[in-house]
């Protein structure tokens, strides 16, 4: 078991854009394609990763510190501190129950596909970690490796069948074809946003304001397009940040890039699954006919549309703001600010890519992420004494925007703990 485990963690550890093309080309190898052209595809996917991870990069550089003065120059104090998703991942990653969380969650989704209860094939194996957090602050508040890997097969069947519901949308609002988003922080906003768009669409008013990404540069000409919005909000949020006007300039232009860039690097992403995708299509039509696979991967693809990015990178000062004045609130937003894109995925695809109503659930979707960070802090802190993680100094409790965002699980965390209590 340790040995499988230390082989997966090694593979893990190589990163995305190594990882994933190892990956890939199995999976070509696996749905019958030649080396040759599985090699070429898994190659292409992580170029295509890299290229994502270098504008990420550029973007949260440049963004960083516009988030760090927003913070010092408008006094928030909370103690909660958010010390963001790539230390929650590894503090998930380094619990003792992780080897059987890991095949718990494989397993789940083998079962479900075998029995058509899914169309979707996991293959992002590091945000296993989403479903790893709950198990293992199950198992550390119950002590039940039981409650713990079931918390991990629900958690992962949700996110499975969400994945699969909202594949259309995301074909017809992001050019995903036959990719899926099985990324509890990112999909399991799904439940939220659609039901939220149902609302719009029967608000008398509200319903009738589209701001699609066509209407918006129909009206406004060059001062639609994905560069010049990037500009401006760049450039409005290090000035609200009291940046040196060097700075500003020098956000709002790489923000204008990164708009412009990302759909390009997921472009390129999609060229290398295109193949991967259409022979798993065939190879599930051998096997089952009239059977569809889709192939289920990071939803750092998703942030390629310009509308979620802006509508991420606007909701910085208004975590900010909530942060401030939402009532029982102990989460000072930080390191987590720059991932909030990520969990806006949902707030934009339901309506279609309409920024008007994406704004206002990314507002909503905002407050429930930092009341379940809230939530979660006394846990994620404890998880992090276990794995002895050293907390910054004066520092009450951690947590993350990212845990927080993961907020269906943590309702799951709750039952599951009052079971545990009870026996």
């Amino acid at each position: 078991m340790n040995a499988i485990f230390d082989f997966f963690q090694y593979i893990v550890n190589l990163g995305v854009s190594v990882m994933m093309p190892l990956i890939i080309t199995v999976l070509g190898l696996i749905f019958g394609n030649k080396f040759s052209a599985s090699f070429k595809s898994g190659l292409t996917v992580g170029v295509g990763f890299v290229g994502l991870n270098v504008i990420a990069t550029l973007m949260t550089t440049a963004i960083s510190p516009v988030t760090k003065a927003l913070v010092e120059n408008y006094n928030f104090h909370l103690v909660a501190t958010d010390i963001g998703w790539g230390v929650g991942s590894s503090l998930a990653w380094g619990t003792q129950i992780v080897p059987f969380v890991f095949i718990t969650v494989i397993a789940t989704n083998v079962v479900m596909i075998l029995l058509n209860w899914t169309k979707t094939m996991d293959v992002d194996i590091w945000n296993f970690w989403h479903s790893m957090m709950i198990a293992g602050a199950l198992y550390l508040t119950t002590k039940s490796m039981i409650l713990a890997l079931l918390s991990a097969v629900i958690n992962m069947a949700i996110v499975f069948k969400i994945a699969d519901w909202t594949q259309n949308d995301l074909d017809e609002v992001l050019g995903l074809e036959g990719i899926s988003f099985p990324q509890i922080q990112s999909s399991g906003w799904a439940l939220i946003g659609y039901p939220l768009n149902w609302l719009f669409d029967r608000i008398p008013g509200v319903k009738n304001i589209s701001w699609t990404p066509e209407k918006v540069q129909s009206k406004l000409g060059i001062f639609g397009e994905p560069m010049l919005i990037g500009l401006f909000v760049g450039g409005i949020l290090a000035a609200a940040a009291r940046m040196p006007l060097d700075q500003i300039l020098q956000t709002a232009v790489t923000i204008a890039a990164s708009l412009v860039l990302m759909p390009r690097m997921v472009a390129l992403l999609m060229d290398g699954l295109t193949l991967i995708s259409e022979s798993a299509q065939e190879w599930m039509q051998k096997r089952f006919e009239g059977r569809e696979l889709y192939i289920g991967l990071d939803s750092a693809l998703g942030i390629g549309h310009p509308y979620v990015l802006t509508t991420g990178l606007l909701m910085i000062p208004v975590a900010l703001i909530l942060a401030f004045i939402l009532p029982g609130n102990k989460v000072l937003p930080l390191a987590d600010l720059t991932a909030l894109p990520y969990f806006m995925i949902f707030a934009i695809v339901p309506s279609k890519g309409n920024l008007f109503r994406g704004l206002i659930t990314g507002v909503i979707f905002t407050a429930i992420i930092l009341y379940c960070a809230t939530y979660a802090a006394p846990i994620v802190t404890q998880l992090a004494a276990q794995v002895g993680y050293q907390l910054p100094a004066d520092t009450e409790m951690v947590t993350s925007l990212a845990v927080g965002s993961q907020w269906y699980t943590w309702i799951i965390y709750a039952l599951f703990k009052a079971i545990g209590g009870i026996f």
